[in-house]
């Protein structure tokens, strides 16, 4: 009998213990709590705030990559400068990836100016974003503005913008699309050329035009101009070694090749061609229907 009241006892007294231990866990919760309330947990530190504005704009670098993120109604803005010299043109390649599983990237870019450019988006939650931007001055500063969206469709500060939140990574990298005549954008910096040579020309912007110089081997001779890209109507002009334009031709349709006959030429002149994005047939140098379009294309003068 006393030791079934010992054994009670014993019993009791574990309880107790656990009981006990059972409080203090419970205390020191508690006071946990008490330390850090839940709505005092420390924020993600974003290090290139406070860029809100494009005002603020973070200078970045190209070819480097940048971890940030996105808050409640936040925006990101970063600046960027294309790496060519003035006269030529650049495309770049904004990558955006890492992206959290509740952000739905949005990515609008301005010109030195300020001036709205365009705007892309990503479709999904956590859904990476690449695309090319063209028709970039060289040796220009850009904007590029991040923020959380609902999708595709978005306004920028208006409708399914600041629609979503976190962290992202990102990167802005020349593409260096440039041919190797690059610079040769108006009459006085015309790349040489020589009959029979094939070359490869790029119009990387729709505001470039290519200038090549020449002297004509014989009176009468062909310009035969191929591959040209499916998204280009290339235009043609041609200059006396006074500057002084003869005339102009060009295919009709995208993607066309072209074959001029340039009759009459002086052997001991020299003359320009000039090669440019147009709407295709009849147009005005730097006027009605040049400037359209871009691509490349590959051309070579011969003795006809």
């Amino acid at each position: 009998m006393r030791t079934s009241k010992k054994n009670a006892f014993s019993g009791m007294t574990s309880i107790f213990i656990g009981l006990t231990s059972l409080l203090l866990m419970l205390s020191l919760v508690l006071v946990s709590c008490d330390i850090l309330p839940i709505d005092d947990i420390v924020p993600i530190v974003d290090e290139y705030e406070p860029n809100n504005e494009r005002s603020e704009a973070f200078a970045i670098e190209q070819d480097t990559i940048y971890n940030a993120h996105i808050a409640e109604n936040d925006a990101d803005f970063f600046s960027f400068t294309t790496t060519h010299g003035s006269t030529t043109f650049d495309e770049v390649e904004i990558s955006v990836f890492d992206v959290g599983l509740d952000l739905m990237i949005g990515v609008a870019i301005y010109n030195s100016d300020g001036e709205f450019i365009e705007k892309n988006s990503a479709s999904t939650g956590g859904a990476t974003l690449t695309y090319v931007l063209r028709n970039l001055h060289s040796d220009e500063t850009y904007y590029a503005r991040f923020s959380g969206t609902w999708g595709g469709g978005y306004q920028v500060d208006g409708a399914g913008d600041h629609n979503s939140e976190g962290a992202y990574s990102f990167k802005i990298m020349n593409l260096n699309a440039n041919d190797e005549f690059a610079g040769n954008h108006s009459l006085n910096d015309a790349h040489p050329i020589i009959t029979d040579q094939t070359y490869n020309g790029v119009l990387v912007s729709k505001w470039e035009t290519d200038y090549f110089a020449f002297t004509p081997t014989a009176e009468n001779m062909q310009l035969q101009v191929t591959n040209v890209s499916s998204d280009l109507i290339i235009g043609i002009a041609l200059y006396r070694s006074n500057f002084e334009l003869i005339g102009t031709a060009g295919p009709s349709t995208v993607g066309a090749n072209y074959t001029l006959n340039l009759n009459n030429l002086n052997t001991e002149a020299t003359y320009y061609l000039r090669f440019s994005g147009t709407w295709g047939g009849s147009y005005q140098v730097d006027g009605a229907g040049d400037h359209i379009g871009y691509g490349s294309y590959t051309f070579v003068l011969v003795d006809k």
